[in-house]
């Protein structure tokens, strides 16, 4: 099956350059656009930059420092379309798919501009124009990653012509200081993008591609790209035919013709260090640190090349019934049970020691500043008095969800009670094996999203399987592939409080754990009241309610928590999770 590429650039039009062929001219132009859509923007500066490309006014040398200024400039102008890549989920509505064709053409005609103005000669002013050419590239692949598609015909050729060359010429490695950051060299921005390809970007959210991406820049000068590899450890590298249009292949399926030119790449040692320096790279506090530690772990361990497929795959044409979303796997489970959760408490006065109190409220340790808040909130003399602390409580109750923190990471989370929609759809499963399936999830007349990370219920006559998105391909304009962890062959519907609260709650799914797997009972659920490390109360259907731990933290991602529990004593404390073992 064809992979679906990136749709390629648009042919020029004959779109009059408003401004000079100058810095300041462009400068000039870009700044009264910001009046404009951002969508009208990023197709205005597009056709901007084809015009330059294919102008005869300027010496190359010119052409060249013009698109190096058009690069350093436009990000605050192309912010806002960025911004709204973020947060998306496949199928992308139109405004999403126009957007990131935008801001990948942009890219590419950078790309193309740069690719136009490299000369043969061994100096700097050449040694910038390859730098900023595959830097282009870089930002296009990371936009063409986000959507989940493959790079553009010609992408992959075109970034070895840049390094083949520069290498040739031997400026590969000079220093550019007009780049601060830490691949401020021809050859380590080549590792980067290379880097990138290894890390295994369509198993990561879009936002989480750009944290990553930040991370493994740093240590690209780890990274070994040479045009021999050592024959005592060929697991360790991959390679690349400089004169092919293909991307970085296994050892094993390189193919040889008289024009090869081959290079081979490894990861390992940079991995290693990213792995073991992933707390101190993570970035937030909280929850969002530990999901971003797993993250940038995950795609270490990709970068590695030491991930094997554990378990044998049989392919299989047949058609399963799934439920997106944990929300409403929850739904689907609540209409055949007896569980209930508490009832609220009763408005009247309580009584204690004889004496009336009005509407009592228990407030559970930990949570006492969120109840003071939220309590200013109810008075009008608070909120009139107060305006700037006002805005900035409500700011953290009714957070924007598109703003990434720990008051907002679950904020969709909680359970519809009158929700209809139940996000069952059908599947086509093309291969599965103990731990996972390869679903094909079929857009078309079809109103559901998925995301990186989303818990997924497959069903079946009695049961339904609990799994975790775990990498999305778009095969077709309406056709994904989805591949799918296992996190559970059956799954219960429960709820958590908190040990003599049990009015916090939060409802869960409950995985029963399988010996011959060595695998423990565990929960899955969206609420950060409940950490890793703290006792809970787990209340099942037909079974006494009993204290536990939440004790080892086995998934994370924005759309859920998988924590594994202990029902031993519960004064011991939980144990910390080590480094990752790539050996």
């Amino acid at each position: 099956m064809d992979i679906y590429k990136f749709k390629p650039i648009p042919a020029h039009t004959n779109f009059q350059l408003p401004f000079e062929l100058t810095r300041k001219g462009f400068g000039t132009w870009l700044h009264a656009l910001e009046e404009s859509s951002p969508s009208q923007r990023a197709h205005q500066i597009l056709l901007a930059i084809q015009s330059i490309n294919i102008s005869n006014k300027l010496s190359v040398e010119k052409k060249s420092l013009l698109l190096i200024c058009v690069y350093q400039t436009i990000p605050p102008s192309l912010q806002a379309v960025r911004d709204s890549l973020l947060n998306s989920a496949l199928p992308l509505t139109p405004e999403e798919q126009r957007n990131a064709e935008h801001i990948v053409w942009i890219y590419a005609e950078l790309a193309n501009g740069f690719a136009s103005c490299i000369r043969k000669k061994s100096n700097t002013t050449n040694a910038q124009t390859f730098f900023y050419g595959l830097q282009s590239l870089i930002t296009a692949y990371l936009h063409i990653s986000e959507i989940y598609k493959m790079p553009y015909a010609n992408f992959w050729k075109q970034s070895y012509l840049f390094y083949g060359l520069a290498r040739k010429l031997e400026i590969q490695d000079l220093t550019l200081k007009t780049h601060d950051r830490h691949s401020n060299t021809v050859s380590r921005a080549f590792k980067h993008l290379l880097a990138l390809y290894h890390c295994d970007l369509h198993q990561f959210r879009p936002r989480a591609m750009l944290n990553i991406s930040t991370c493994v820049e740093k240590y690209a000068s780890l990274i070994l790209l040479e045009n021999k590899f050592d024959p005592k450890k060929p697991s360790l590298y991959s390679g690349l035919d400089l004169n092919s249009d293909m991307p970085p292949n296994n050892l094993k399926h390189l193919k040889k013709t008289e024009k090869s030119a081959f290079y081979f790449f490894s990861g390992f040692d940079a991995a290693i260090n990213i792995n073991q320096n992933a707390n101190n790279e993570a970035q937030g506090s909280g929850i969002i640190k530990s999901l971003n530690r797993e993250l940038i772990q995950q795609a270490s361990k990709s970068l590695s090349l030491q991930q094997k497929r554990q378990f044998t795959r049989i392919v299989e044409q047949k058609e399963q019934y799934g439920i997106m979303g944990l929300t409403n796997t929850i739904q689907i489970l609540r209409t055949n049970s007896s569980l209930t959760p508490p009832q609220p408490a009763s408005s009247n006065d309580q009584t204690y020691g004889g004496w009336s109190v009005p509407d009592l409220e228990l407030v559970s340790e930990g949570f006492e500043t969120l109840f003071t808040m939220q309590e200013q909130l109810k008075h009008s003399d608070f909120t009139t008095n107060s305006p700037n602390i006002t805005k900035q409580i409500e700011q953290v109750f009714h957070a924007n969800s598109k703003n990434f923190s720990d008051n907002t990471i679950w904020s969709n989370s909680s359970i519809d009670e009158n929700s209809e929609s139940t996000g069952e759809t059908k599947l086509s499963i093309a291969d599965s094996s103990i731990k996972g399936y390869k679903i094909i999830f079929n857009t078309e007349n079809n109103n559901l999203k998925i995301q990186i990370g989303d818990i997924i219920g497959i069903k079946h006559k009695d049961t339904i399987e609990i799994g975790l998105i775990r990498r999305i391909l778009q095969l077709t304009k309406h056709r994904i592939q989805v591949g799918i962890k296992l996190l559970s062959l059956e799954s219960e519907l429960a709820y958590i409080s908190i040990p003599n609260h049990d009015s916090i709650y939060t409802w869960a799914l409950f995985l029963s754990g399988i010996k011959q797997l060595d695998a423990a009972d565990s929960l899955v659920f969206s609420d950060n009241n409940f950490q890793c490390g703290e006792l809970i109360k787990v209340h099942r259907a037909n079974q006494v309610p009993y204290t536990c731990r939440l004790q080892k933290q086995l998934h994370l991602s924005p759309a859920a928590a998988h924590i594994q529990l202990s029902h031993t004593s519960v004064t011991d404390k939980p144990k910390k999770d080590g480094n990752l073992d790539f050996s």
